[in-house]
C-alpha cells in the first residue's frame, strides 16, 4: 500500500489540492452568500430608516412638490413644443400669402398692361382725388334724379293733355 502511495504520490497530492481547493472554494461560496445576505438585510435596514426619514422630515411632501414641479415643467416644453410647431406654421402660411400677395401684384400689373393701361402715364388715385370723384359723383346722381323727376312731370303733363284733348272733342 505505501508502494502505491509512493508511485501514485503526485495523484494524490494533485488529489488533496483539488479538495482543498473545492473546500476553499465551498468557503468562498459561503463567504459570498454570507456577505450578499447581509448586503440583503443591510438594504432593508436602509430602506426601512430611509422611510423612516421620509416620514419624520417630511421629505414626502418635498418629493411630491418636486414630482408636480417636474410635471409642470413637462407640460410646459410640450406646450412650448406645441407653440413652436404652430409659430412654425404660422410662419409658412406667411410666406405663402406674402408670395401669394406679390404673385396677384404682378399678374395685375400684367393685366393692365395687357390691356392698354399705361402704368407710366396714368397713376391711381390718392384717397382725396377719390373722394372727390365720390361726391361728384353724388352731385351727378342727384342732378340725374331731379331730371328724371322733370321729365316724369311732363310726362303726366303730356297725359293729361291728351285726356283732355279726347274729352273736349265734343265743344
Amino acid at each position: 500500500m505505501l508502494k502505491k502511495v509512493k508511485d501514485n504520490i503526485g495523484l494524490f497530492v494533485t488529489g488533496i489540492a483539488l479538495m482543498s481547493s473545492v473546500g476553499a472554494g465551498i468557503q468562498s461560496l459561503n463567504a459570498v452568500l454570507t456577505t450578499l445576505t447581509g448586503i440583503d438585510d443591510r438594504m432593508n435596514n436602509i430602506e426601512y430608516e430611509f422611510t423612516t426619514l421620509k416620514e419624520s422630515t417630511m421629505v414626502s411632501n418635498d418629493i411630491a412638490v418636486l414630482y408636480e414641479k417636474i410635471n409642470d415643467l413637462e407640460m410646459a416644453a410640450s406646450n412650448l413644443g406645441r407653440a413652436n410647431e404652430q409659430l412654425a406654421s404660422m410662419q409658412t402660411t406667411l410666406m405663402d400669402l406674402e408670395q401669394d400677395y406679390y404673385d396677384l401684384k404682378y399678374e395685375t400689373e400684367q393685366a393692365l398692361r395687357d390691356s392698354g393701361f399705361d402704368l407710366e402715364r396714368y397713376y391711381l388715385l390718392e384717397k382725396w382725388e377719390y373722394q372727390d370723384l365720390n361726391d361728384s359723383l353724388t352731385r351727378v346722381q342727384t342732378q340725374i334724379e331731379g331730371v328724371n323727376q322733370n321729365i316724369w312731370q311732363i310726362d303726366d303733363l303730356g297725359k293729361r293733355i291728351a285726356w283732355l284733348e279726347a274729352n273736349n272733342h265734343g265743344h
